[in-house]
């Protein structure tokens, strides 16, 4: 869980995990050394209450993707979870995720979400992933919310993200070609809208969603406009619905 800023979520956030039906975790919470609030002392806190809370400060540089990256690299576990410090994970998320990991023998599994508003107001929209992702499937839409993700460390041992918008979805593609994930089409975590995300200029973030099909999947300009197409589509139903 990178945290940067986080004060007002931070505690909620934390409380999710505390809250596990599972209680095997560890949750490694990453205060980014640019953060100006009093995220650094609640951590501190949490984690002297806290023993299945490790906390990593002092890091040379900040960011989100260099904070995850360092987040995978000291993981201990046999799986790997993300969680932002805003968004929450249901009581009996690790749990169920475990049951239907260890039955269907995924490498890389998801569950559905719901989303709140940037104050903490539910919202009606559901996310539910298809039972079965495959690498194309993931191209025409990201059904894999970054919240809800469990990856098999050992099938996986270099894990990092790359410095780029959308590099979850980045990491997820590449995943794909070696496997498929697996959904559990249940509301397990709860994401926040945030008034001032890093993928809120949509065009901004389209421009970014077709480098990512050509300059890092390498499509060919016929699919990467089908791929596109169906993106735009999608994200233009979302908006109008």
């Amino acid at each position: 869980m990178p945290a940067y800023n986080a004060e007002a979520t931070l505690q909620a956030s934390v409380d999710s995990v505390q809250q596990q039906a599972y209680a095997e975790w560890e949750l490694l919470l990453i205060v980014d050394m640019n953060s100006q609030d009093g995220t650094l002392e609640m951590a501190h806190a949490m984690a002297e209450q806290e023993p299945r809370i490790r906390l990593i400060k002092n890091l040379s540089r900040g960011g989100c993707v260099f904070n995850r990256n360092q987040g995978l690299r000291e993981a201990r576990g046999d799986f790997i979870c993300l969680l932002d410090s805003d968004d929450l994970w249901h009581p009996r998320k690790l749990e169920k995720q475990i049951i239907h990991v260890t039955e269907t023998g995924a490498d890389l599994a998801c569950t559905g979400y719901g989303w709140m508003s940037c104050d903490g107001q539910p919202l009606p929209t559901v996310v539910l992933p298809p039972e079965r992702i495959t690498h194309g499937d993931l191209l025409l839409e990201n059904h894999i919310g970054c919240l809800t993700i469990m990856l098999r460390r050992a099938r996986f041992p270099n894990l990092e993200f790359i410095e780029f918008l959308h590099e979850d979805y980045i990491l997820w593609l590449r995943l794909l070609r070696e496997t498929e994930a697996h959904g559990l089409r249940e509301n397990l975590a709860t994401y926040r809208l945030a008034r001032h995300s890093r993928s809120g200029n949509k065009f901004h973030a389209a421009a970014k969603r077709w480098a990512i099909l050509r300059r890092f999947e390498k499509l060919p300009l016929p699919r990467a406009l089908w791929c596109f197409g169906h993106y735009a589509f999608g994200a233009l139903k979302k908006r109008t619905a």
